[in-house]
């Protein structure tokens, strides 16, 4: 075992430094929405949410909010104390009291509304769940084990091979898909056939926070002053010296094959098993647990302090400090030989060593204590040169000062080892070290940057950008090219003879041959427009901006820009200073020095999108989506989804639309959206989310439709069609009834009238009636009564007359 054992690994204890190397993290606690400041347990569901239990209710968390759970939503008890991601998707829970509940699809299943669960009896709390490869999830109490299948039965596991299950505090998934017990001091493997044991192990104590085992292997407490890793791939066992004091160790946490954690009462202690190497995180906070999610990012609960999560391990801050003043706030990066040189904002200079960072020494210039140094280069005879707020020194490597210029350096550029171009707050001159003064005025105010080349000297100013060819007057350059009448914060040079100029309010461009080759901003994706420095590496521009730190690829068609800010590990994102050295990056901020190897910094996380609710008609239809259809009397429809990138911190960008609606896509940074009536019809709502990586999620489609209303549906319009059509046809059915109803009676009229001409005719020209009046006539005439005959006979044509006059009317 001896071949096995690190002496004196110091395992959960860093080198002791004047200044110790810190990470950064994003703190959440109750004012972000958090469930509570004392957080337990920590674990991921399938679709990528955290979940927290905490002493006031389970947290699920998407990046950018978290949604609470209490006994209103079905928990058992507001305390939870251990919580468990399956492959189904459900998220099991084990509350303060002895029971258990679960997640799944929106809603919280308990022992009282689920028959799963509702005949099991435990006997202790629970303390941790596994499930095996065969979707068989193994509850464990202290002296028992309920192993619950997926068709549903449960089975309460007391004894292993005869003997009463005791002091069992940790199960665990196999590498072999099966499962790992402990029971005292033996760990078992149980499969189907039962349990087998692996091997025996010395345990100081039975409690759950003194063992943690994973699929590759597992850390106890051996004795109060020791503790022991062993890996179940290799087979290799390590053994450490452990903190004397049960009271400063809360837990054990074991991620992967390698990175095995002691959570503390002053933050959490790394320990690589491959190399060998520890790392100390949130000193002074009480680490409950520690947790790496699916894509790589490690979380951190405490108990009162909230959660917390790595922004990154790449990235490392020192602070620096005196004693009775704040942390410095760098202002010069350099190196000098195998030494990184750091000016701070206290008339101090630190001296660190290469590569491990470590403090060599430190000196005061003066007893001023408010002064920043630019720049310290070196001198002959061991001497050096320091340029500050107040001036030049020369002094010996002791920091003894020998001569003085009282100048007042803004900016420096180091032209030879004999002279310098100095920009200062009355002017830019050229200082000769040899002499050690300034030995000729070329700009007779302020200067807010200088640089030199090719006997060309360029001077930033308030105002603008002036150039001064040899020893000719300086010519503004702005006259020419609007950017550069803006105040000016920096230039740096790229080896195709582009003169990168930043400004303080508009980015910056490119500068040759006379003419603006590019210009890059927010527009181009700079985190800001002031830009406070720049520096030229290798392939890549470096911007320095008040919200962030920017890389440029000069070398990639478009000037692609990256981002590193605060959440990704810089100490601030306010940059005073930078300077790189191969792939490493030194940034100086008002929080102090940050580093980090930007070849293995990785920036990019991927983005997954999910639906989280669906709200119609008072109530949650997020179980309809496969054939939503909404009422028309209540169109109103709210979304509620999460893009899911932790990385990006709450920086997500939905575009969405309607199709049916509207085809155009639109934007929105908020996680809802309301349609508050709609049309009826069939729809097809699309979203995608995109983290601020730039990275899109799958694109979400969820179709619907809004019912028709029977006064628009085509049955309905038939109906109406078919009334109309009968309605008319009825209408003119009666309306030609009607006529010939009246033609007849026309008819019926007209032929009565007929009749009654012909009767009137009958009655007027009676046959006989002419007749006896003829005859009448005759006998007049026979009788000779010639008077007589004559009036007849004219009586009788005025008849004749008028019958025939009144025969032609009606």
């Amino acid at each position: 075992m001896r071949k096995f054992l690190l002496l004196a690994s110091f395992l959960f204890f860093l080198s002791d430094s004047a200044f110790p190397q810190e990470y950064s993290y994003t703190h959440y606690d109750i004012s972000d929405g958090l469930a509570g400041s004392t957080v337990y347990c920590i674990t991921q569901d399938r679709e990528g949410f955290i979940w927290t239990g905490t002493e006031t209710g389970v947290s699920r968390f998407d990046g950018t909010h978290f949604r609470n759970f209490t006994t209103r939503d079905g928990l058992p008890d507001v305390e939870i104390l251990e919580m468990f991601g399956d492959s189904q998707g459900r998220v099991w829970m084990a509350p303060f009291r002895k029971s258990i509940c679960y997640y799944y699809k929106g809603k919280i299943y308990n022992q009282e509304n689920d028959s799963l669960l509702r005949h099991i009896r435990f006997r202790t709390n629970i303390e941790h769940f596994a499930e095996d490869k065969d979707g068989n999830i193994l509850v464990q109490e202290q002296t028992a084990l309920q192993l619950i299948r997926p068709n549903g039965i449960v089975t309460e596991i007391d004894s292993i091979n005869g003997r009463p299950i005791l002091n069992c505090v940790a199960v665990s998934r196999s590498n072999t898909g099966q499962f790992i017990v402990q029971a005292d001091q033996q760990i078992f493997n149980l499969s189907e056939k039962g349990f087998s044991l692996l091997f025996n192990i010395t345990f100081e104590n039975s409690h759950a926070g003194f063992i943690s085992i994973n699929p590759f292997g597992m850390i106890w407490r051996t004795t109060p002053s020791t503790a022991s890793i062993r890996s179940f791939v290799t087979g290799k066992l390590v053994n450490f010296p452990f903190e004397k004091t049960h009271y400063r160790h809360i837990s054990f946490s074991t991620v992967d094959d390698s990175l095995f954690y002691s959570n503390e009462f002053s933050g959490a202690a790394e320990y690589n098993l491959h190399t060998g190497r520890t790392k100390r995180f949130l000193p002074g906070k009480e680490v409950s647990r520690t947790f790496r999610d699916v894509t790589g990012n490690l979380w951190f609960t405490t108990l009162g302090q909230g959660l917390y999560r790595l922004n990154s391990d790449e990235f490392k801050t020192i602070r620096m400090k005196e004693p009775g003043m704040e942390f410095s706030s760098v202002s010069g990066i350099f190196k000098m030989d195998d030494q990184l040189v750091v000016g701070d904002n206290h008339n101090t200079v630190f001296y660190f060593s290469l590569p491990d960072m470590s403090l060599k020494k430190r000196a005061w210039r003066t007893a001023i204590s408010k002064n920043r140094i630019w720049y310290v280069g070196h001198l002959s005879k061991g001497r050096l040169f320091i340029a500050s707020d107040l001036g030049m020194d020369e002094c010996t490597n002791n920091y003894e000062t020998l001569r003085y210029a009282h100048v007042g350096v803004k900016s420096i550029f180091v032209k030879s080892s004999e002279e310098l171009l100095l920009g200062t707050f009355w002017g830019v001159g050229r200082f000769d070290l040899k002499s050690f003064r300034m030995i000729d005025t070329l700009w007779n105010d302020r200067a807010t940057t200088v640089y030199y080349r090719k006997d060309t000297s360029f001077i930033g100013t308030l105002n603008g950008l002036y150039a001064s060819a040899g020893k000719n007057p300086p010519v503004y350059l702005g006259e020419k090219i609007p950017f550069l009448q803006k105040r000016i914060s920096a230039i740096a040079e790229s080896s195709d003879g582009t003169l990168w100029v930043a400004s303080y309010d508009a980015g910056l461009i490119g500068y040759k041959d006379g003419r603006v080759i590019a210009t890059i901003s927010h527009l181009q994706g700079l985190t800001s427009d002031i830009c406070r420095t720049i520096l030229v590496h290798d392939n890549s521009l470096w911007i320095g901006t008040d919200k962030g730190l920017n890389r440029v690829r000069l070398d990639q068609p478009g000037y692609p820009v990256a981002q590193y800010t605060s959440k990704d590990g810089l100490g601030s994102d306010i940059v005073n200073a930078l300077f790189a050295d191969s792939s490493s990056i030194y940034v100086g901020t008002p929080a102090g020095l940050s580093y980090f190897d930007e070849a293995k910094v990785d920036l990019s996380e991927g983005c997954r999108l999910y639906l989280l609710s669906l709200f119609n008609s008072g109530r949650e239809r997020i179980g309809d989506t496969g054939h939503l259809q909404l009422p028309y009397a209540d169109k109103h429809i709210r979304l509620e989804f999460a893009g899911i990138s932790y990385r990006s911190v709450g920086g997500i960008t939905y575009r969405y639309r309607l199709l049916g609606l509207d085809s155009a896509w639109r934007t929105t940074k908020e996680a809802f959206l309301e349609y508050l009536t709609l049309p009826s019809g069939n729809y097809a709502f699309q979203l995608q989310a995109t983290n601020k990586f730039g990275v899109s999620s799958a694109l979400l489609t969820l179709p619907f439709g809004v019912n028709t209303p029977f006064w628009q549906t085509t049955w309905f319009y038939g109906l109406i069609l078919a009334a109309f059509l009968s309605l008319t046809w009825l209408f003119v059915s009666l309306r030609i009834a009607h006529i010939r109803k009246r033609e007849k009676e026309k008819e019926q009229l007209s032929q009565k009238m007929m009749e009654m001409e012909y009767a009137a005719l009958q009655a007027q020209m009676n046959p006989h009636f002419i007749f006896n009046c003829l005859n009448s006539i005759q006998q007049y005439i026979f009788d000779q009564d010639i008077f007589a005959a004559n009036k007849y006979i004219s009586g009788f044509a005025k008849l004749i007359r008028a019958t025939l006059q009144n025969s032609s009317k009606p």
